[in-house]
């Protein structure tokens, strides 16, 4: 071997040392590049999860607002309704009619029944409870007439605005 030769081999040995570190080098890169890849998939797969659990939850909310709003339309509703009542005052033939509904009863009308008859204390006239408006909580007091019976009868009969049919309500005992 001779010195001229010497730049030559040691070029040789450096490119093949650089040859190997490449190979080296390129194949941790590979590696590197399929976990990452390999990653990229498993993040992918956990965002569509993800999403797929803020779809589910959104839908869930919505139907439970739609829920909420639904309940709180028939509160609103049962709170506009009328509901009345008879409650006795004391003894004898005095009694109370009293909206325990959550909206104004207008145009309430005991209807007289065969030998019954009532007469509004209020105002002492004597063709009983007609036209008249009561707020909820609300109550009139009223008298009950009974002409052909000598006990007060089981129930009343009363209308309101928006109720034409007629009501029996019961005389508590």
């Amino acid at each position: 071997m001779e010195t001229g030769d010497l730049p030559g081999w040691a070029a040789l040995v450096v490119s093949v040392v650089s040859v190997v570190v490449s190979y080296r080098l390129g194949v941790r890169s590979a590696r590197a590049s399929e976990q990452s890849a390999a990653a990229s998939q498993a993040s992918a797969q956990e965002a569509r999860r993800s999403s797929d659990a803020a779809e589910r939850s959104a839908s869930a909310a919505e139907g439970s607002l739609a829920l909420q709003r639904q309940e709180a339309d028939e509160r609103q509703r049962a709170a506009e309704q009328v509901e009345l009542r008879i409650e006795r005052t004391g003894g004898g033939s005095r009694l109370r009619l009293r909206n325990v509904g959550g909206a104004v009863a207008t145009g309430v009308t005991i209807h007289d029944a065969p030998g019954i008859s009532t007469q509004d204390r209020e105002f002492n006239f004597r063709t009983g409870i007609s036209n008249v408006e009561l707020a909820p909580g609300e109550a009139r007091e009223f008298l009950v007439y009974r002409t052909g019976s000598p006990r007060m009868p089981a129930h009343l009969w009363v209308t309101w605005q928006g109720q034409a049919e007629r009501v029996a309500l019961a005389v508590p005992a």
